[in-house]
């Protein structure tokens, strides 16, 4: 009998030996025919279309239990991916929530990666519902007995979905659900009367510039790029708002049109 489990666990290995082996093979056949259009494109064209095959093999690949270690392999090509500025310009960034979905797929807790979905997927991509779609994910799997910061998830999905979406309902759930998790930590308790302010204030009055100030201040403090960063700054500008850089390289921004707005709990934060 035991050496009947022992034969079974052997077959088991060998067929997820087998099924990556199988994936790898894939993969080298892909490169050959790869080949075959390197010739024919500009190289930034070359490596998106390498990087997206890479992805939907990768999809595929079984993870022999390293999901944790493959999801954090994905986002380092990730930050590689996004951070090439260069080839972004040429292509833009349509395999952000590719990359972005396999690494929370693999591993739901990586909170990290989450903070890069809005700048990613909502700004760069211009997929906002996807960004919603990609943080509820981690909204599910993170608590703050997990990460204290997880309330800064339910902060971004309100972001996207009261500035990009326009969805003030699901906003004012959203900043509720962020002054809750807020609520639970010993860190961060303090921000939930703020959360919970704004979600007020846009249960007030859904077009109110208080709410867009805060909004986009908020995005500008928890950006994870600089292109965000400046979208944040133009809109902050368009909306009145004057944006005053200190010499330590922190920035402060005064509420348009003699608004009486309290300040941010991030306000007096500098830059990422």
């Amino acid at each position: 009998m035991t050496v009947q489990m022992l034969s079974g666990s052997k077959a088991i290995g060998l067929s997820l030996i087998t099924a990556t082996l199988a994936a790898i093979a894939a993969i080298g056949l892909q490169g050959l025919r790869w080949q075959q259009v390197i010739n024919q494109e500009t190289e930034p064209v070359q490596e998106e279309r390498r990087l997206e095959l890479q992805l939907a093999l990768l999809d595929q690949l079984p993870s022999l239990g390293f999901d944790n270690a493959i999801a954090s392999w994905t986002f380092l090509q990730y930050l590689q991916y996004f951070g090439d500025e260069a080839a972004r310009d040429q292509t833009g960034c349509r395999l952000n929530f590719a990359y972005l979905d396999q690494v929370t797929q693999r591993d739901p807790r990586f909170f990290t990666a989450y903070t890069f979905v809005p700048g990613g997927v909502s700004y760069c991509q211009g997929e906002p519902l996807k960004s919603v779609e990609l943080l509820d994910r981690g909204l599910e799997s993170i608590s703050p007995d997990i990460d204290e910061q997880a309330f800064v998830l339910a902060l971004l999905e309100a972001l996207d979905r009261f500035l990009l979406l326009g969805d003030v309902p699901g906003a004012i759930h959203a900043y509720e659900q962020a002054a809750d998790l807020a609520a639970e930590t010993d860190s961060y308790a303090d921000f939930a009367s703020y959360y919970r302010q704004t979600a007020q204030w846009l249960r007030d009055n859904p077009d109110s510039l208080r709410a867009r100030f805060i909004g986009w201040q908020e995005v500008y403090f928890n950006a994870t790029d600089e292109s965000v960063k400046e979208r944040a700054i133009s809109e902050l500008e368009n909306l009145g708002a004057q944006v005053i850089r200190q010499d330590d390289g922190s920035v402060e921004f005064r509420p348009p049109s003699q608004q009486d707005l309290n300040p941010s709990p991030r306000n007096n934060e500098g830059s990422d």
